[in-house]
């Protein structure tokens, strides 16, 4: 009887996969449809698959996201504004941007803008918890939001002046609402390139991950995925103000 329980045991062992599968999971923003989100994610899945590993995104606002990933409660970011590592955070940037991000001012009337600085004589909306925008907006009166839609409806109800937000997100929530009379303001406050972050304990991780997405930037791969996205969200027609 001994015997036999001893040959099953090996049975089961030599029948269990070798190693479990890895997996990671990134904070993100609270609306996963947009497509900042979108983008960043298709590249990661592609790249990290290329590692044998595999992503999953929990969503958060965007300072407790951020919060999440500085703790060690996730594995990272899943990306932010490349002046996120110039700041506070501890965690580990990727260098190979994923792709840029195009700062707004959205607006439902007129405004003579130049750059960050004309904004002071308005009242200015932006996320919660972007430290991008917030590093930009230091001495012009705020009033955060809690998501672009949010942001998007506090502007057309007059509670705000202008908006701040990314040109594709905003013009993907202003499409996917049906909201009217809002516009993104000529010219663009700033690009930013976006990252992705990992935390610390992943350090070893970092320089294998950035080999696959240097490669993907050289292929085209990653201008391929931000297209791809932006067509099926059917902003391909945009271009920029």
């Amino acid at each position: 009887m001994r015997a036999y329980g001893s040959c099953l045991l090996v049975l089961l062992l030599l029948s269990a996969p070798s190693h479990a599968e890895a997996r990671l999971v990134f904070s993100a923003f609270p609306d996963q449809g947009l497509p900042l989100v979108q983008i960043c994610k298709r590249i990661l899945v592609e790249a990290y698959g290329e590692l044998g590993i595999s992503i999953e995104t929990r969503a958060a606002p965007a300072a407790r996201a951020l919060q999440y990933a500085e703790r060690g409660l996730n594995d990272g970011e899943l990306c932010r504004a490349s002046l996120l590592a110039e700041q506070r955070s501890d965690l580990l940037l990727i260098r190979t941007p994923l792709f840029e991000s195009y700062a707004v001012a959205f607006a439902n009337r007129p405004l003579q803008l130049r750059d960050w600085s004309s904004l002071k004589p308005y009242l200015v909306g932006f996320e919660r918890g972007k430290a991008a925008l917030e590093l930009r907006l230091k001495g012009v009166r705020l009033s955060p939001s809690n998501g672009v839609e949010n942001g998007m409806r506090k502007l057309a109800g007059g509670r705000v002046d202008v908006h701040v937000e990314d040109y594709y997100s905003g013009m993907g929530m202003l499409r996917q609402s049906g909201m009217r009379g809002i516009q993104p303001l000529h010219p663009v406050l700033e690009r930013f390139s976006m990252h992705h972050y990992l935390n610390p304990r992943h350090r070893d991780l970092a320089p294998r991950l950035e080999e696959v997405l240097q490669h993907m930037a050289q292929q085209g791969r990653l201008q391929a995925i931000e297209r791809q996205v932006l067509r099926e969200a059917g902003l391909d027609d945009l271009s920029l103000p």
